[in-house]
């Protein structure tokens, strides 16, 4: 992060000198930091500064990890967050209620534009996989439709925040009722839990599911074109949830026109939104079997229909081409810089 911010004053410089002069300039938020680094050049051009929230550091940290408030990490997340959101000209975000949060810090009248992750809708998606690891799994899900079992597929990381050792007791739950002998499971991805997950699913015996691990994006899409339902993951934290959400999985679920389970409370996300599955604040085994259970038990044709809400949604919302006019005219309406330095 260090490394990253403070090379972002040497790459600006460089690119001052070459005679460019920016517009806008962009910082995005994986992490906070460099919006220091881009203030300081918005002020050197004379250009407007856009701060994109793509997490929510201080509460991602706390409510997630668990990291005491006032951990000094913490407070530098926080100080850095601030600093970006009293000196933006524009403020936006993957988050579609962000403009509550903003609200809650205090920036009620800051400008603000909701730009979601997005997906290339007419980019072609490779039939076929590649990898030796995307081959066995699409094998496996062969397998699995010629047995008449419909097919569950969670693509993604795999730790603690994405709930896959909750879907795992949901399936176990459902052996132990006899409902889950009609499904079977794919878990395409990596991650701290991967292996602690397979140990369990052998000790649970729970025989129709199969990790994959790491695949290519390629291959992962591929393999979401052959499954019936997505998972989508995420623990219910309301806290931090609550100002929506904006997984690429779920955009790549519904692209594959896949009805999407989601087991948080609706948060104006896109399963909610689209109509295209079910979600529903699931935080036990039972309650996750429950919803996933209602899916199962649909014929293929009413999961199509689902699918296809989902798709047409992302069609509407979540089209590169869509979310980019969107930015640019936020940007475009935004009163030019004075020469003192930015408008605030």
């Amino acid at each position: 992060m260090w490394d990253f911010t403070s090379g972002l004053h040497r790459v600006g410089k460089t690119y001052g000198d070459s005679g460019a002069r920016p517009d806008a300039i962009v910082i995005s938020s994986p992490h906070p930091f460099p919006i220091f680094a881009g203030h300081a050049l918005a002020r050197r051009f004379n250009a407007k500064l856009i701060f994109e929230i793509r997490d929510i550091w201080p509460l991602s940290l706390t409510k997630i990890l668990g990291v005491p408030a006032w951990h000094p990490f913490v407070q530098m997340c926080a100080y850095a967050e601030h600093f970006g959101l009293q000196h933006a000209d524009l403020v936006t975000s993957v988050l579609p209620r962000a403009a509550h949060y903003l609200a809650d810090r205090g920036y009620r009248k800051k400008a603000f534009a909701w730009v979601p992750n997005g997906i290339d809708l007419k980019a072609a998606r490779p039939a076929n996989v590649s990898s030796e690891a995307g081959q066995i799994a699409s094998a496996k899900l062969v397998e699995w439709r010629e047995q008449g079992k419909v097919t569950i597929i969670y693509t993604g990381s795999i730790g603690t925040p994405n709930g896959i050792d909750l879907l795992l007791k949901a399936l176990e739950h459902g052996s132990k009722i006899g409902q889950a002998g009609r499904c079977a499971t794919l878990v395409v991805g990596r991650g701290e839990q991967l292996d602690a997950l397979r140990a369990f699913a052998t000790e649970k015996q729970l025989t129709d599911i199969y990790f994959s691990g790491w695949v290519p994006r390629d291959d992962a899409n591929a393999l979401l074109a052959q499954a019936d339902i997505g998972y989508a993951g995420l623990r219910n934290i309301e806290a931090l949830f609550g100002y929506g959400i904006s997984p690429n999985k779920i955009a790549d679920y519904f692209a594959a026109a896949l009805p999407v389970l989601l087991p948080i409370a609706p948060c104006g996300d896109p399963v909610s939104e689209s109509g295209g599955g079910i979600v529903r604040r699931a935080e036990t085994p039972e309650a996750v079997w429950a919803a996933l259970y209602e899916l199962i038990r649909l014929s293929e044709k009413e999961r199509q229909k689902l699918g296809a809400l989902g798709r047409a949604y992302m069609e509407q919302k979540y089209d590169y081409d869509v979310i980019a006019g969107h930015y640019a005219t936020a940007i475009n309406q935004l009163p030019s810089p004075d020469s003192g330095g930015l408008a605030q």
